[in-house]
Formats: C-alpha cells, structure tokens, sequence
C-alpha cells in the first residue's frame, strides 16, 4: 500500500498564499508611510520645543550673570582685606578704588535689561528686588563709607603707635570723631540690609537672612569697639597705673587652664608706656605668700584624694577649667606678697611655650646667655623638655623670664603695624586653644576679653557645643611633653540622633622605655612604680545643654564617674600612661538642639600648635 502523506508537510492551499501575500504588500505599505521623528511633531509640538529652549537659554544666562555678581563681590572684599593684611597702607587708595569698580560691576549687572524683565515675573519679583537692593547697598557702602575708615587708617600709620617701650594712644583717641562718623555712616547702610524684604524662593532667603544676621553682628561690634576706644585711655594708664600678672605655664606638668606655674612676671601700663618686671620664681611666692583658698569642690577633689595631695599655692593655680578662678585665687595670693601687698592687680594674663615661640618667630631669633639659639620651631620644646634635661633644675625656671623680656624688647623697638597685625592673629588663634588667656578686674575690659575669646571659660553656649576635657598630672613630673593627646570625632548620621557624635580620646605616652633610666628623676617623676609615667586626673565635662554617655576605657585607666565641680556636671577619670602605652576614652556625646555648630573639643594645652583633633564624618545638610 502506498504510504499516506504527512499533513505538516501538506503544500498550502492557494487560497492561504493569497492570505499572506495581501498581509507583506500591507507591512510594505505602513513602512514606506513611517516618517522621520521630526516630520511627526505637529506645529504645537515644535512650539513647546521652542520655548523649553528658551527658557533654558534664560535662565542659563541669568545664572551665569548671577555668579558673575558673587565674583565681582568677593574680590571687592578681597581687595581691601588682603592689602589691609599685607600691612602695604599706602595701596589701600588704590584697593579701595579697585573694591568699587568691583560693586559698581556687580550692581550694574544686577540692574540690566534682563534682571529687570525676570524682576517682572511672578514668583521671582521679590528675589530679584533683594539682590537688586543688596547689591545697590554694597556700592554705596564701598564709595561712601568705606573711603572714611581709610582715612583713619592712612593717618595712624603716619603716626607712631609704638615707640621705645610706648604705645602711644593719642592719635587712636584723636581718630575719635571720626571713627564714630564711619560706624554712624556704616551702620546706616546696615540698617538698609535689615529693611530688605525676604524673598519668596527659600535658598535666596536663606541667603538674605544670613545677611541680616551678620549685618546686626557688625552694628553690635561696631558700637562696642566704639566703648572700647573710648575706653582705650584707661585701659593703658593713662587714668591710673595699671599692673598685670604674667603667670608663665608648662603644660611639662598639666593643669586643667594650661600647666604648672613655674615663674610669675608683670606687665604694666603707665601713660601709655608698658614695660616687663622681672619674673620672680616659684620658690620665692612659696617663701613669702599664702596659699589660695579654695571652694569645697576643688578641696574634695584635688586636695583631699591623691595620689597628688595638692597645696594650691602658686604653682597650682591654674588648676581651673577658667581663667576667672584662676585669676581670683592668684589676686588672694598676691596680696600676701611684700611686693604685691600694696599694688592692685588689673588682672592676670596666663601663657605658656607655644605663645612665646610664636612671639620669636615674628621677632626673630633669641640668643642665650650660653650661646644657645631659639627660633620659631625649637622655643616651645626648649622651655618645656630641653631646659628641664640640659640645665641645673635651680635656673629652669629664670629662662622663661630671659625668653619673655628679650622678645618684648624685641617688640617695642622695631615691630610694624604689619608685623603686629600678623602677631595678633597667630596669638588670637593659639589663644583659642589655651595657650594664652587673660582676665581683667576692669568689668568693661574684660567684657571685651570675654566676647573676644581671650578669656578661657567652660563653655555655656548651646548652639557651639565643646566638650571639655581638662588633665592634671597627678605624678609630679615634666611628662607631659611625652604625653601626645589625639580625639577622633564621628557624628551619628541618623534622622533620629541629628545631635550626636561619638569621640575617641586618646593619652600616648612618646617616652620610650629604655630612656626612662637615662633622665632626671625631675622629668620622669617621684612616684614609685610610676618612674616615666604619666599619672593623669582626667575631667570630661559634657557640652552645654547636653550629656555624655557609654563611656569604655583601653588601658589602664578608670571608666569615668558622675561628678561635679562648682555646680557643673562632669566625669572624671584616673588614668596611667607608661611608656610607649595608650589609654583611649571612647563615649558617646549628645548635644542641645540649638546646636548650629559641629562638636569641638575644648582641652588644656598641648606643646604643639598642633590640637589634633579630627573629624570622622559630617553629616549631610537637609
């Protein structure tokens, strides 16, 4: 039998191929009718195109404009600032004619045709009209006001402010007048920026308000530096001779404001003129003077409890977290001294090593009466570690006073307003890490000291926190040149802990082993089975408005307890730091919700500039 067919294999009928082949001639059809993209935009499309394009096109140049102007107003700044600093007087003229080509620039482009037409646009009108004013205020300000303040400049620098031991005042007071017709001027313009309506965008509102913030900051330094000026006269003895005490500190052997205090000279004003007494020695104050009086605090904690039973005589006075107490206990201890029974103190002001290297580096070099030469990078390792290993321990502390009097004399013969302006920032910014602090007895002066930072405090402001870590070497030793102290802080990055961080606090101890036997006793200390090391009472005091918490100890140091101290909560802590060991705090840090600022960590002094102190993260701004 024949075999059947396959069906699957069955050719198609001739009614199928008719099928498929009308289907191909249709695909063919619909192909040749698709058209390119742009040939299937209808005529609105194209419009919409047309306007994105130029929107995009104005709004990119408007931006671009808009950089231009914060350009044009950041060297107007520029100009002057730099010149002022560079101490070049006789270029401010041309900067200042420079910083108004620079606002002019600024204020014109902000005011053309298209600034104008976008000032018209609803929703934009009130930014606009900001910038517009802001920019308008700053030109007048630079052509107006700003000319005063050169003039006044331009005439002190022909006078001579400081001459062979004198600051001369009196041209400062001349400028008097004048001064206070700039600020009036000034401040008028000032008082325009605060008149400025906010803006409806939030970004350029923000922006205006910071503006206004820092516009009402300047009129408030404005009117006190005119009090201060005022003021100025009595300030210098003019009114009245005024002394001040120069308690020299080696952070060698830590207190909480700095270290101990090892020699003790005066500064005085007398009509102007200023001059260095002679630095009298520890021993000599424990010979002739009483000891401080002490609140019940410090008497439970530091004099009460060893291992180091101190005396607060002179040499501990600096064992506060402020300058304040400091100066208050010295005042009682001076007065019981022949020669400070019958002199008032104006007040105190605390230095150590790292102040004076910064005074030799803007004055020049020092020649001992050995021969030996100090300089800006070898005065602050000399006066806290050299001195101690290379000298009889009866003339360490007379070199503090051989240093201090050769750099004032240094400083009264030949120092320029240029060099003097470089000085004062260097000494402001070490000052803001306790190497130098002052208190004055005169309310008015040491308001000026308090607001200016120069007055050493425990922080009380909730929107700058600091955590306060204060060290007192509890070993009588110089180790704390050894001792190189280092904070990590991370911050917490969590919708619900935006206020905290987490610190570690480390003590390293440099010293090595094997030199422990190959240095005094003087250095390495008197205590037995503590020969090389550190012995440290250490203070943690929470920010203001805030708390500390999970404290974890490595090493041989105590996990810090709950205490107080003049009515301030803080935890302290006894740490042991042989050589070559660490011991590292570790907590956790909460802080007020004013809080505008990140942590800091505010701590006694080390012997370098160096704080170092470093900063893990930063969380992102919302």
């Amino acid at each position: 039998m024949p075999k059947a067919e396959n069906p699957v294999t069955q050719p198609h009928s001739d009614a199928q191929q008719g099928s498929e082949a009308s289907t191909v001639t249709a695909q063919s059809a619909t192909t040749k009718n698709i058209q390119p993209w742009y040939r299937r935009i209808r005529w609105w499309g194209w419009t919409l195109i047309a306007i994105a394009v130029v929107v995009v096109g104005f709004f990119g140049t408007f931006g671009a404009q808009a950089y231009m102007v914060y350009r044009h107003e950041m060297a107007a700044v520029h100009t002057v600032v730099d010149t002022a600093r560079s101490g070049s007087m006789q270029e401010l003229p041309n900067a200042v004619r420079q910083m108004q080509e620079e606002t002019r620039k600024a204020n014109a482009i902000t005011h053309n045709g298209l600034w104008q037409f976008t000032g018209k646009i609803r929703g934009l009108r009130s930014n606009i009209r900001a910038a517009q004013e802001l920019t308008q205020i700053v030109e007048d300000a630079s052509v107006e006001v700003v000319p005063d303040y050169v003039d006044i400049a331009s005439h002190l620098s022909e006078s001579k402010l400081l001459d062979d031991g004198r600051i001369n005042v009196m041209p400062l007071v001349g400028q008097y007048a004048n001064f206070v017709r700039a600020n009036d001027g000034l401040k008028a313009q000032l008082a325009k920026i605060q008149e400025i309506h906010d803006p409806s965008l939030p970004p350029v509102r923000k922006a205006i308000q910071q503006i206004k913030g820092v516009s009402s900051m300047t009129g408030y330094w404005l009117d006190r530096s005119e009090v201060f000026v005022k003021n100025l006269p009595d300030f210098l003895g003019y009114k009245g001779k005024q002394t001040y005490a120069i308690l020299a500190m080696t952070p060698a052997e830590m207190r909480m404001s700095g270290g101990l205090i090892g020699a003790i000279g005066t500064l005085t004003f007398e009509n102007g003129a200023f001059s260095i007494g002679e630095f009298r020695s520890n021993p000599d104050y424990l010979e002739h003077a009483d000891t401080a009086d002490v609140d019940p605090d410090t008497q439970r904690i530091f004099k009460s409890e060893g291992p180091l039973y101190m005396s607060y005589d002179v040499r501990d006075l600096a064992n506060y977290p402020n300058t304040k107490m400091t100066a208050e206990a010295f005042n009682s201890v001076w007065k019981t001294t022949p020669w400070g029974k019958n002199v008032d103190l104006s007040g105190v002001i605390l230095v150590d090593p790292v102040i004076v290297q910064a005074l030799v580096k803007a004055t020049g070099e020092i020649k001992l009466p050995d021969g030996r030469i100090l300089n800006g990078n070898n005065t602050a390792e000399f006066l806290m570690n050299t001195v101690y290993k290379d000298y009889p321990i009866e003339e360490t502390d007379q070199y503090f006073g051989i240093v201090a009097k050769e750099c004032v004399s240094k400083i009264t013969s030949n120092l320029s307003m240029g060099t003097m302006a470089k000085l004062a920032k260097e000494v402001y910014a070490l000052s803001q890490q306790r190497h130098l602090s002052m208190y004055s007895f005169n309310p008015i002066l040491e308001s000026f000291l308090e607001e200016s930072g120069l007055t050493a405090e425990y922080s009380t402001d909730k929107t700058k926190p600091e955590v306060g870590v204060y060290l007192t070497e509890e070993n009588p030793s110089k180790m704390g040149w050894y001792i190189k102290r280092s904070a990590k802080i991370k911050q917490i990055c969590t919708d619900s802990a935006p206020y905290k961080y987490q610190v570690q606090y480390t003590l390293e101890n440099t010293l090595k082993e094997d030199e422990v036997g190959k240095l005094s006793w003087y250095v390495t200390g008197q205590l037995p089975y503590n020969e090389g090391a550190s012995l440290d009472k250490v203070l943690f005091y929470p920010p203001y408005g805030g708390e500390l918490s999970n404290f974890k100890v490595q090493g041989t140091g105590s996990v810090p307890a709950m205490d107080s101290m003049n009515s301030a909560i803080m935890y302290r802590s006894l740490a042991q730091v042989r050589p070559e060991q660490t011991v590292t705090y570790t907590f956790d840090v909460t802080t007020s919700k004013q809080a505008t600022s990140r942590l800091a960590i505010d701590q006694t002094p080390m012997g370098t500039e160096n704080t170092n102190v470093e900063y893990l993260n930063s969380c992102p701004v919302n």
